[in-house]
């Protein structure tokens, strides 16, 4: 099956309560804040991943939000163009949302590959409520 075509630029905007709080259980869950409080926080635990969602109708995020969770793996095809000069890295963490913008996954990239003008990035579900 060909991995759908994502727009790397269609971040859904970090900017509602229902975001926020979803960060801080999926960093809690995840494991990510482990750091003793002495430290003070860590840039993990001060600055959200991007959120984003995925497709070109609510129906379309939904249906790739629905498959993701069921198997806990995904990934995503895109131009090589839309990323501009920073390709996705392994490791990196983002939320994904469904089609009305509610967070529904935290997600960790595990694996880029460039195939001629395309980047596939496959990852895996770290966190899901």
């Amino acid at each position: 099956m060909e991995p759908p075509e994502v727009d790397p630029a269609a971040d859904v905007e970090f900017d509602h309560e229902e975001l926020r709080v979803f960060w801080d259980l999926a960093r809690y869950h995840a494991k990510l804040n482990a750091a003793p409080t002495y430290f003070g926080p860590t840039t993990l635990e001060s600055v959200p991943p991007p959120a984003w969602a995925f497709g070109d109708s609510a129906g379309e995020s939904d249906a790739f939000v629905a498959e993701v969770l069921a198997d806990e793996l995904g990934s995503t095809t895109a131009s090589t163009a839309d990323y501009g000069d920073e390709l996705p890295e392994t490791g990196v963490l983002s939320i994904l949302c469904d089609g009305s913008g509610v967070p529904r996954a935290l997600v960790e990239v595990t694996d880029v590959d460039v195939e001629g003008d395309r980047v596939v990035e496959s990852f895996k579900v770290v966190y899901q409520p």
